[in-house]
């Protein structure tokens, strides 16, 4: 296997002796000069009914949970309603009621929803579109599709006039829809779905009638920004009053941009850039905001959010442009989906990432249990089957556009297995077991056969791929609720020497009388991978570089996960760590980095994780570059961006080309 030589920045980092007197220091002034954005408060009026008894309890509170933060984002106070607990008193103080995923709607529910819109309320439903409910909105159900090829949902394509600030479109990947028609004329369909190459498929996406509006799918954290312009454009049609809200929402917070939070340090910042460019589009901006200003007084709200829009983008471009780029930084992007953010074509994703500026790839080629590529030990994914081998295609591409490629390998995590493969796995007591009993679909970590799985198929990327790295994610327990499987018993009892009188509940984290001897043999089986690794990559590949995708919050991981990656960093089986430090508010993110630089040896480089399409959030493209300065200011070696696709391609890195790794901005050496 080739090996390329490793640029420097995998190489330098900071003394940490000398650097903590300057981390202690900044973190008193990030806090105090640069802290999160100003809290205003927030109208009421909207509430979110989540169903009862439904069987997928958990990812229908995460449905409702992304509304309330969107709703939050606008100025709006939601409020979480259970529908077995409903009333026409609970509804009363509201105006709108949100059903985010409710397939089953009691006649009761119906009866006071109904009494709610002939009151003069307004519905928001989304993918479910119960029969008691679809006649208050003037609609009814169809069928339910599922897409076919995956991609025939990609986008929606919107036309009504009469909304205001409604986006033209709006990127979401789908993989199923409802269905519906209209039964009377004041209700149409305003938005229509797209495929992948951007044709409509002629299916109705988004209905507006007078009780509300319904979407045949759920709001997916895809597209977020627009996805949130065209929430706040049908809420504020939909409730006429709640338009200076939004307008409030969006004048206020217009200047507060990445690390910035009032006009006056933002143009402190680009005066002390000195950026031509910078200078006028913060001149543009001012002017703008000016404008927004008086439209809202004079009560001109759509106006008022059109133009703070606008000048909050102005604004934005000028801090974008008086960032600098660095020469020893790693620029890391993970990509969850191993294709890149074009399926198909590995080439056009690496010429868009080193044209961008990055230059290390983390692509997510094999789970425990599957793989992109023609592996002898774990079972083909679709994606294999559907687009050839993705490991091989991306490291051609990768090498012929000058990015370091550390495949991301995630280990234990059943995932996307075929139930076959889990089957036999758990046929053979290979598998994890929750304290209750219940099975887990991941390896069992402490089972020598699984640690040998985990090896060999490592082994077997850097032995038949040109690779720079091994990545390792998922590289934990599932929580503190595993694993307690019988053969973790024997194998604790043979290593511990311990009598154990009741398994589990003499080794449980919080009551066990044996509860610290379970979390220091639980931390030794994941280091025990780590440890085999690392020894074997510099037999078989020498100068493969290993690192790993780590819990930010330092020590809890340790006993919560048995993830030790401060051990892994110390004894030097790990050439670099990522913390994902998934976080919006900017205090939070630098307390973990502060925290974690603190505590990481000399030469391990850490490269801080930045959650931008994390689950449920709302990271906007200037608070991804506010933490690469603070990452930068904080001495980290660099920064990993979760999740190269379609979304980070349209908005992060254009922005990061703007300055933060402009070649035109680089200081001369």
């Amino acid at each position: 296997m080739a090996v390329s030589q490793r640029p420097r920045w995998t190489q330098k980092t900071p003394n940490p002796g000398k650097r903590l007197f300057a981390l202690g220091f900044l973190c008193v002034l990030l806090s105090g000069l640069c802290g999160t954005h100003a809290v205003h408060s927030q109208e009421r009026g909207i509430a979110i009914v989540l169903p009862a008894g439904t069987g997928d309890s958990g990812y229908v509170a995460s449905v409702g949970k992304r509304f309330s933060r969107m709703l939050s984002s606008l100025g709006f106070a939601a409020e979480t309603l259970d529908a077995a607990a409903l009333s026409e008193a609970a509804l009363k103080p509201h105006k709108l009621v949100v059903l985010p995923m409710n397939p089953n709607v009691p006649l009761e529910t119906a009866r006071l929803l109904n009494g709610f819109v002939s009151a003069g309320g307004k519905l928001f439903v989304t993918y479910n579109l119960a029969h008691t409910v679809a006649p208050l909105l003037g609609l009814q159900e169809m069928d339910w599709l599922k897409a076919e090829p995956l991609g025939q949902f990609s986008a929606i394509r919107l036309d009504a006039p009469e909304i205001a600030n409604l986006p033209a479109s709006v990127r979401q990947l789908s993989w199923n829809i409802t269905l519906a028609a209209p039964t009377t004329p004041r209700t149409k369909a305003i938005g229509y779905w797209q495929d992948a190459a951007g044709d409509s498929t002629g299916l109705p996406a988004l209905f507006l009638g007078e009780a509300g509006a319904f979407f045949s799918h759920i709001f997916l954290p895809d597209d977020i920004e627009n996805k949130r312009w065209l929430l706040a454009a049908l809420i504020g049609h939909l409730v006429p009053p709640f338009q200076q809200t939004l307008a409030k929402k969006a004048v206020d917070e217009m200047t507060a941009i990445g690390h910035t939070d009032t006009i006056n340090a933002l143009t402190t910042f680009v005066e002390r850039a000195g950026h031509p460019e910078a200078r006028r589009s913060l001149e543009t901006g001012k002017t703008l905001m000016e404008q927004a200003r008086r439209a809202y007084r004079e009560g001109a709200y759509t106006q008022a959010v059109t133009t703070a829009r606008n000048c909050r983008e102005t604004l934005a471009d000028a801090y974008y442009r008086s960032h600098t780029s660095r020469e020893t930084e790693g620029r890391a992007v993970w990509n969850h989906s191993g294709l890149g953010a074009y399926p198909g074509d590995w080439d056009r994703s690496a010429k868009e990432l080193a044209d961008a500026g990055v230059n290390m790839l983390f692509p997510n080629m094999a789970w425990a249990g599957v793989a992109h590529y023609p592996s002898r030990l774990l079972p083909q994914s679709a994606t294999f089957k559907r687009y050839g081998d993705q490991l091989a295609a991306c490291a051609e591409a990768a090498r012929k556009h000058g990015l370091q490629l550390h495949v991301w390998k995630i280990t234990w995590n059943l995932e996307g297995a075929p139930q076959t493969f889990v089957d036999e796995l758990r046929n053979a007591a290979r598998t994890q077991v929750s304290a209750t009993g219940e099975p887990l679909n991941w390896l069992c970590p402490s089972h020598p056969k699984n640690v040998l799985l985990e090896l060999e198929s490592i082994l077997e990327i850097v032995t038949n791929y040109d690779v720079d790295g091994i990545h390792l994610d998922y590289i934990r327990y599932p929580g503190r609720h595993g694993c307690y499987c019988t053969g973790c018993r024997e194998r604790f009892v043979q290593a511990t020497r311990l009598q154990i009188a009741e398994w589990p509940t003499d080794v449980l984290p919080d009551t066990g009388a044996h509860r610290a001897a379970y979390t220091t043999w639980r931390v030794q089986q994941i280091t025990r991978l780590v440890r085999l690794v690392s020894k074997r990559l510099a037999e078989t590949a020498p100068g493969t570089a290993l690192s790993a995708a780590v819990f930010g919050g330092y020590p809890g991981c340790v006993t919560s996960i048995g993830q030790d990656w401060i051990a892994w960093a110390k004894a030097g089986y790990v050439d670099f760590l990522c913390p994902m430090n998934y976080a919006e508010a900017t205090d939070y993110f630098t307390r973990l980095l502060v925290n974690q630089l603190a505590l990481m040896p000399e030469g391990v480089p850490l490269y801080t994780g930045i959650g931008a399409t994390a689950t449920n959030s709302l990271l906007t493209p200037d608070g991804v570059v506010a933490q690469i300065h603070h990452a930068r200011q904080l001495g980290a070696a660099g920064w990993t961006i979760f999740d190269y696709s379609l979304d980070i391609a349209d908005t992060v890195l254009p922005a990061l080309k703007l300055g933060v790794t402009s070649t035109e901005s680089t200081p001369p050496h």
